[in-house]
């Protein structure tokens, strides 16, 4: 039997990644933006999959993205360039990091 992930596995493994991108990077602005959304993202990690598959579908995608971010980060030579490539992933994070925050439970 596999084991499928949760999003919020996909969310911790995240997290380390940002980490080790963030020490091996030479771009500080990138660098600060990936340590703070790891920082932000690790105490909603269990939020992130409340009781639906979507925040698993989300996370799973969202992993996927910054697997080829994360190579065209390494080939990157310029500051501006790295961090143009990484704002619409940084945009769909924030959204999901608000949605968690502002999100109503209602218990049935």
């Amino acid at each position: 039997m596999s084991e499928e992930k949760t999003g919020t596995q996909y969310v911790r493994e995240m997290c380390e990644t940002f980490k080790e991108i963030a020490a091996e990077t030479k771009f500080d602005a990138v660098r600060e933006k990936l340590n703070a959304l790891a920082k932000e993202l690790e105490p909603m990690a269990t939020k992130l999959y409340f009781k639906t598959q979507k925040g698993t579908e989300d996370m799973e995608e969202l992993t996927q993205k910054f697997e080829d971010l994360k190579s065209k980060l390494a080939a990157c030579h310029e500051a501006g360039s790295a961090e143009s490539m990484c704002i619409p992933f940084y945009d769909k994070l924030e959204k999901i990091i608000k949605h968690v925050k502002t999100m109503k439970v209602r218990m049935t």
